[in-house]
């Protein structure tokens, strides 16, 4: 069962008074010694100035499309300060889309500064990361080409990974297959493991400071000693991406960390220690591998004796007993107290802990599948058409052609036989001639009239804005759809809604072509310089965080009716509650504050159209080993229409942005689906009148208040 997890943001309020006495990630730092970097400390010509470039997430994580991030380094060992920008950019080989992210530094004399950068891949393309001086002179540079194949990955934050000698490029069987097209597995599929760089001054970790800097990553492993003392960005933003359905594993290193609020708010509850749970000593039979892999996990009935006296089990929250050791949902992800400690010798070796560990990732990698809109992730196949059309104003003024094209049809008649013949039966038959232009002039200025009535004189902005949370919970992630409409060329600034958002622009119209800047500083990151035509439409992609009010609850009621409360200060429209074993019930609106039970709701399988849309779901796809329920947004679209006019149009945009390959409706837990009426309560957006902001809601499982 789902219950409500405690929010982390007291704990990031308390994380963030130690912060301020440790250096920003984008200024100067007093660490001199060098950091080990794949890439080598590259040097200037002329200047003693050192640059060493890694990805985010260590040297041995893939850099895929989407979002990913680097590291980087400046050594400054002149006898003054230094101030530059470090670029990372990003284009595909033919230069038809690419984004820049820059982010400026200052470092002092004898020292050195360590910058994060976030960059959006291409399929095909590839990164490449340059410093310069303010003076425009490069410092040094860094190339990777971005891999057009997804990997199961393992983020393992130890300063030196066991884990990557013992089960690294090990045979893993997800059971999820998202690869579409682009990709194979070959000898099959291989999991991947790789550590964070950690800072030679405090011994800590350098980790992503925006959850969608994660997407390369299936789960993340680390002790909970160096869990409760991140900084309050990376807490923030790993928590963010357990939030939106990561995997954490937190292997117990002290007795006195699950006193820690941290550990406890991931858990949902204060945490006690206890003997090991049945679930974790149940035997654990992995998939086989391949005849052709390289590297095999050898299968182990039972842990060694010396492990096994070791073994611990959790109890509290929303902690239940895993094949793991303790485990919880956390919003749409999981976390897990593992019950040993697979960073340190002898258990790092013993072959019951390296199956466990492999089926935490394969786990973590499989649950992608009943996500969305994965944070940072950018699915293979994708049709962003009626994501523009949800957005453009120019698909709501085609009146305007209808009516421009009748007064044209009325000015050919009365400015041709009309005109010659009244003027004729006058005797006057050249007076026509004078009138000509005068109907002219007005039929052209009627035109041009009707245009400016369809199209506008200002500029204005449209959001379509999908937010997934799990039940009771009062954040989710977020992926907005952000439209920018003027009636002229014009150069915009695109803030992020928060500071731990990331955003790209995802359609311009042609003949124009993708050309991202994004800004990083303090004051956040933005999309600077982004062009717009006259009378075009560009929808810009954000990932980040929405709140949910107080959260909308999904609890059992009895023995078998489910009770949804909604607390999310707004009222809930056309509200489609799918039970496990997809079974619909639906409600026209639940108000802010009501309950309804899920008996009470109308059952579709009596209605024609509704039966038409419950075969379209069940008729399940496949990817890999795993069943996926689609949207069914073709049908859904005529049953919600009477309650909510427009909203089938916007599941549809959003079931085909999502790609094919999500499960809308796992099985096993229920999800509610629907708008959340007075969108997120904004005005304007980069200044423009904002006009429409629909808000979708996707809450999954149980949960919450009742």
């Amino acid at each position: 069962m789902r219950l409500r997890a405690l929010s982390l943001v007291p704990i990031l309020a308390l994380v963030s008074l130690r912060a301020l006495a440790e250096p920003a990630p984008n200024t100067a730092a007093t660490s001199i010694e060098p950091l080990p970097a794949p890439s080598g400390p590259t040097a200037a010509p002329g200047r003693s100035v050192a640059l060493e470039v890694s990805p985010l997430l260590g040297s041995t994580s893939p850099t895929p499309a989407g979002w990913s991030g680097f590291l980087v380094r400046v050594q400054n060992n002149e006898a003054k300060p230094l101030r530059g920008e470090v670029e990372v950019l990003s284009r595909l080989h033919s230069n038809q889309q690419r984004f820049r992210a820059t982010a400026p530094f200052v470092v002092g004399a004898g020292t050195s500064v360590i910058v994060r950068l976030p960059t959006h891949g291409n399929v095909y393309g590839e990164t490449k990361v340059v410093a310069r001086d303010d003076a425009g002179n490069e410092l040094g540079t860094h190339t990777t080409a971005v891999t057009n194949v997804q990997e199961v990955f393992l983020l393992d934050v130890s300063e030196t990974s066991r884990l990557k000698g013992a089960i690294g490029d090990a045979s893993i069987s997800p059971l999820f297959s998202p690869w579409g097209g682009y990709g194979t597995y070959g000898s099959g599929p291989q999991i991947k493991v790789g550590s964070p760089r950690f800072d030679p001054a405090t011994g800590d970790p350098i980790l992503p400071d925006r959850a969608a800097l994660y997407a390369p990553a299936s789960a993340v492993l680390l002790r909970s000693d160096v869990l409760v003392k991140i900084g309050a960005a990376e807490l923030e933003a790993l928590s963010g991406y357990v939030l939106a359905g990561g995997t954490l594993a937190v292997a117990l290193a002290r007795p006195e960390d699950l006193r820690s609020p941290v550990l406890a708010a991931f858990a949902g509850g204060e945490i006690t220690q206890t003997s090991p749970h049945s679930e974790t000593l149940k035997e654990l039979v992995l998939p086989a591998a391949p005849s052709n892999a390289t590297k095999e996990i050898p299968f182990a009935e039972a842990p060694s004796e010396e492990i096994g006296k070791a073994l611990a089990g959790f109890s509290g929250g929303n902690l239940r007993g895993s094949r793991y050791g303790a485990s919880a949902t956390y919003g749409l992800g999981e976390v897990h107290l593992l019950a040993f400690d697979p960073t340190r010798k002898p258990t790092v070796d013993d072959p019951w802990v390296q199956g466990r560990v492999l089926d935490l990732t394969r786990r973590a990698f499989d649950r992608k599948s009943s996500v969305v809109y994965r944070q940072g992730g950018s699915p293979g196949t994708v049709d962003l058409d009626r994501v523009r059309q949800e957005l453009d104003p120019n698909e709501g003024s085609r009146w305007a052609i209808a009516v421009a094209a009748l007064l044209l049809i009325v000015y050919a008649v009365l400015a041709g036989p009309m005109n010659f013949t009244m003027n004729a039966n006058k005797g006057k038959p050249l007076r026509a001639l004078v009138w000509l232009p005068i109907l002219s002039a007005a039929a052209f200025l009627a035109v041009v009239l009707i245009g400016l009535v369809a199209k506008g004189l200002s500029g204005r902005s449209r959001h379509l804005t999908l937010v997934e949370a799990g039940a009771g919970m009062t954040k989710g992630t977020a992926r907005r759809w952000r439209g920018f409409f003027t009636p002229r060329s014009k150069d915009l600034t695109v803030r992020t809604s928060d500071g731990t958002s990331v955003v790209t622009t995802a359609v311009v119209a042609s003949p124009a072509t993708i050309d991202d800047h994004m800004l990083v500083d303090r004051d956040g990151a933005r999309l600077v310089d982004l062009a717009l035509l006259p009378w075009q439409t560009v929808v810009v992609r954000e990932d980040g965080f929405a709140d949910v009010g107080e959260g909308i609850s999904i609890v059992h009621e009895g023995e078998q009716d489910t009770a949804v409360t909604n607390r999310s200060g707004r009222d809930l429209r056309a509200a489609l509650l799918v039970l496990p074993g997809v079974t619909p019930r639906y409600f026209p609106m639940i108000k802010d504050g009501e309950k309804v039970l899920a008996s009470a709701g109308k059952d579709w399988k009596t209605s024609t159209q509704g039966a038409g849309w419950l075969r379209q779901v069940s008729g399940t796809r496949r990817a890999g080993s795993l069943d996926l329920h689609p949207l069914g947004s073709t049908h859904l679209r005529t049953l919600l229409e009477p309650d909510a006019p427009g909203l089938g149009e916007a599941w549809w945009a959003v079931e085909d942005s999502a790609g094919g390959l999500v499960d809308w409706f796992p099985e096993d837990v229920p999800v509610l689906l629907g708008q959340l009426d007075g969108g997120e309560g904004k005005t304007s957006d980069a200044g423009l009148k904002l006009e429409r902001d629909r808000l979708l809601v996707r809450i999954v499982g149980y949960g919450g208040r009742p």
